[in-house]
């Protein structure tokens, strides 16, 4: 336990982990106090091997599976069958236990029950006192009655409630479990990976690079999502990590709805976290920040479906606290969206791994058109020359943005990694999130809630905190021309006003499948060869650096 101790003071000094701490919050009672003993009860869970863990999530990477990286203890203990509890001299309540599940990387605790008083409150630290979390008090109660800590980095956390005389009645709680998170974040050899994860790969492009520098919008609506649930099959309480997006609303209203992956529901019941602007600082970094966290999330609507080749595999959870309450609020943007169907090259913002913040670009985006995944995912590849990032598991979820920077998907499964770039992602299309999954339910579609007024909105733009509605900034759309058009042989000449440089070119049929994508050379006026497209209409998208170029073809022999 002393090796874990020592990093985490080194890593807490490295970090900004603390700053949820700053300023005059309200602090443990027993701190500081004359008089109090510091003799407090020790619950010590039973051994975990956490390297076995680790080898057997090895055999369950796969994108359609939540990311896993800790197990619970199971422990029952109340304010009258555990802990130290104090009666003080004016008569109020101070009660306290320690938890210690040894070579844990982090240790948060379930609440199965919580119900305090008002005068009351909880705290949870670290026993040298560098980490404090709370009051928690019953606002932060989540769904189904539970309460689910912040995260103490180390292997022994403190709990303290302190109940005054006056009280207007006599809280009870029940811990459900000691939460042991084993993946190896501290990366004793290094500090380059995140405090919530652990990526498998290298290859993967940080959020504070100059690449993500037209993506700094929606680079502030991607969340990592921390899921805690009680899993019989998988032998217990289980910790998760999903990806997921502040998604906006046709109202504009700022309900705080997070966009995922349906997969990412562990039980039915499960408990949410919400980590914000978790992200380096700068481009080849390993000095980070996350230290902002919303507690509490309910599911509000899903794809119904465990197997994600049946539906399109959602998930739009309602964050239920109070955003309004977090000083840092106003960091929060509310992605856009567009659910025409039409695929386009953007961006995938993700946490692989549960790691910091990182932006992957793809080479080809289109719509699967055979089997049972037929036009409900879209079929992504990444630039692999030079590598412009992918995604690995704990990504799942993660928003899939067009040029014009909304959404258009969300991460189900896939083959790429990186150590194989050249593998496809398949991401659910908001085109089939909408209204596909189940016409006659709310709870499997996103339509009655993205557009609760049934405007009819096809897509929207994403908006901030306060207010403010973001325009596309990079990437708009222009039109060119085409000569001749109808073309008799697909031999054309493209006319615009283009920038010189090299772009993709990507021609879709009217069903919006992506059939010919092509690296070109822009110019004020150059020519396409197409000719081996059959009779019909097209669709034409040259994909520059600072904006997107379309127009129609039709060809007609």
């Amino acid at each position: 336990m002393r090796k874990y101790f020592i990093l985490t003071v080194l890593f807490l000094l490295a970090t900004s982990v603390l700053v949820a701490q700053s300023g005059n919050k309200p602090q443990p009672f027993s701190f500081g106090k004359k008089g109090i003993s510091q003799a407090i009860d020790v619950n010590i869970m039973p051994n975990t091997d956490n390297e076995m863990l680790i080898k057997e999530d090895a055999e369950r990477q796969d994108k359609s599976l939540p990311f896993r990286v800790g197990i619970g203890h199971s422990v029952a203990k109340t304010l009258d069958n555990s802990g130290r509890k104090d009666i003080l001299d004016d008569g109020s309540i101070l009660w306290r236990a320690k938890f210690v599940s040894e070579n844990a990387i982090m240790t948060y605790l379930v609440f199965d029950k919580f119900n305090i008083p008002e005068e009351a409150q909880l705290f949870i630290y670290s026993p040298d006192q560098t980490q404090v979390f709370g009051p928690y008090t019953n606002d932060d109660v989540q769904n189904v009655g539970k309460l689910v800590t912040d995260d103490i980095i180390g292997d022994e956390v403190i709990v303290e409630y302190y109940e005054p005389a006056a009280a207007s009645f006599k809280g009870e709680f029940q811990i459900a479990a000691v939460m042991h998170v084993y993946r190896d974040f501290l990366h004793t050899r290094s500090l380059e990976k995140g405090p919530h994860g652990d990526a498998e790969g290298t290859c993967h492009i940080n959020v504070a690079c100059p690449e993500a520098n037209p993506w700094r919008d929606p680079i502030k609506s991607v969340v990592c999502i921390g899921i805690t649930a009680y899993v019989p099959s998988e032998g217990g309480w289980g910790g998760y990590l999903c990806s997921g997006a502040m998604v906006n609303n046709v109202r504009q209203d700022k309900t705080p709805y997070v966009l995922s992956a349906e997969h990412c529901v562990a039980a039915d019941d499960q408990t949410h976290k919400f980590y914000f602007n978790y992200q380096l600082y700068e481009c080849n970094g390993t000095d980070g920040f996350s230290g902002y966290v919303a507690n509490g999330g309910e599911i509000i609507a899903r794809s119904g479906a465990v197997n994600t080749n049946e539906k399109s595999d959602f998930l739009l959870l309602k964050i239920t606290r109070n955003l309004n309450s977090f000083a840092w609020h106003d960091s929060i943007v509310f992605a856009g969206w567009d659910r025409s169907g039409v695929a386009s090259l953007g961006a995938g913002i993700h946490h692989p791994g549960g790691d910091w913040k990182k932006i992957s670009f793809p080479s080809s985006v289109s719509t699967i058109t055979s089997g049972n995944m037929a036009q409900k995912y879209f079929k992504v590849l990444w630039k692999t020359n030079p590598n412009k990032g992918v995604t690995e598991q704990g990504s799942s979820g993660s928003p899939l943005f067009n040029t014009n920077q909304r959404i258009i998907g969300t991460l189900t499964s896939g083959s790429s990694s990186c150590n194989y770039v050249y593998g496809s992602d398949n991401y659910g299309r908001m085109y089939y999130h909408w209204n596909n999954n189940n016409a006659s339910n709310a709870t499997n579609r996103l339509q009655p809630w993205l557009d609760p007024d049934n405007t009819g909105a096809v897509t929207l733009n994403s908006m901030k905190f306060d207010g403010t509605i973001l325009g596309i900034q990079q990437h708009e759309t222009s039109t060119f021309d085409i000569y001749p058009n109808p073309s008799e042989d697909g031999r054309i000449t493209v006319q615009g006003e283009f920038l010189p440089e090299q772009a993709t070119c990507q021609i879709y049929n009217v069903l919006g499948q992506m059939v010919k994508n092509m690296e070109v050379f822009t110019d004020a006026t150059f020519t396409l060869n197409v000719s081996d497209l059959d009779n019909g209409v097209y669709f034409i998208d040259i994909l520059g650096s600072e904006r997107t170029y379309r127009s129609k073809l039709i060809i007609a022999r």
